[in-house]
């Protein structure tokens, strides 16, 4: 046997190291969520000097609301064959109203204008007028009929 402090003699060659586990390659990082970029914007052009500086002014409702006050919308336009239809029916012949009403219903139902309640006025009161007007008829007929068939 050898001595292992002697400086001639053969050194054991030491085990190579133990080769590392090969694990599959790891799926790439899927890139994270960035927000959009904010828009970018145009600076303001430059006032020119000597040139007024002139707004409007705004009429109307402020767009802006007291703390603790409701804002209510506007309300909605009235129709106005509406209107002409329900003052004809006071004024004009029986047909009017209620041609005029029925054709403002429409319109109030297509544009969601208001003064449905005066159409139908306007349609009730012309069509009692239509009443009345055929009632007047069939008597006066009943009258003529009456009088050309009684002998004195």
């Amino acid at each position: 046997m050898s001595n292992p402090t002697d400086p001639g003699a053969e050194q054991p060659t030491p085990a190579p190291p133990a080769a590392a586990p090969q694990y599959p390659e790891a799926p790439a990082p899927e890139p994270q969520y960035a927000p959009p970029a904010a828009p970018q914007y145009a600076a303001p052009a430059a006032p020119q000097y000597g040139a007024p500086q002139y707004t409007a002014p705004q009429y109307g409702a402020p767009q802006y609301a007291a703390q603790g006050v409701p804002q209510y919308p506007a309300a909605p336009r009235t129709n106005t064959l509406s209107i002409i239809a329900l003052i004809s029916a006071f004024v004009l012949p029986f047909v009017v109203p209620v041609v005029l009403g029925h054709i403002s219903l429409g319109q109030i139902k297509r544009t969601g204008e208001s003064g449905r309640g005066m159409a139908i006025a306007a349609l009730v009161l012309g069509y009692i007028e239509v009443g009345f007007w055929v009632i007047w008829a069939i008597a006066l007929m009943l009258a003529i009929t009456l009088a050309a068939t009684t002998t004195y």
